[in-house]
């Protein structure tokens, strides 16, 4: 099977299945409806490197951490959100390389604090929920929560 980046085409069926997917398995407060047009324009122009899973990895983000019935481009990772237009990568320095410029977050350390806080506003301080959404442990949750001082 090709990679996504050669069949841009599937992007905005996938993007329907994986809606229709995270809306029955995550059960968001506000069900997503669909996507922006600039955002599936995005989405369409981004080479995935990381094929399907990198699709789904996107979406579902934009899932947890959305507050809208539609996914907006700034729900998108920032690599997605500001991709060039589709052409294949040389190699995988390639994705490391051009990844690196479109993060918005200056260190990992910074994006793990943004992540853990926003994990706990969206559970309204629920450290539990919190741990679960993350995908981590409660007691990992309590020692990066010292740790960022969150």
């Amino acid at each position: 099977m090709p990679p996504l980046r050669e069949r841009a085409d599937d992007i905005p069926l996938l993007v329907e299945h994986f809606i229709a997917l995270f809306n029955d398995r995550l059960q968001p407060r506000i069900s997503v409806q669909g996507i922006e047009e600039n955002a599936i324009a995005a989405m369409t122009e981004y080479s995935w490197p990381g094929n399907v899973r990198e699709l789904s990895n996107s979406l579902e983000g934009a899932f947890t951490f959305g507050r809208s019935p539609m996914i907006r481009l700034h729900d998108l990772p920032g690599g997605v959100a500001g991709s060039r237009p589709n052409r294949p990568l040389q190699n995988s320095n390639e994705v490391s390389q051009e990844a690196a410029p479109a993060l918005p977050i200056g260190s990992f350390a910074e994006a793990e604090r943004e992540l853990i806080a926003r994990a706990l506003k969206s559970t309204d301080g629920n450290k539990v929920a919190a741990a679960a959404l993350l995908r981590i442990s409660r007691k990992m949750l309590y020692a990066k929560i010292e740790k960022y001082g969150i």
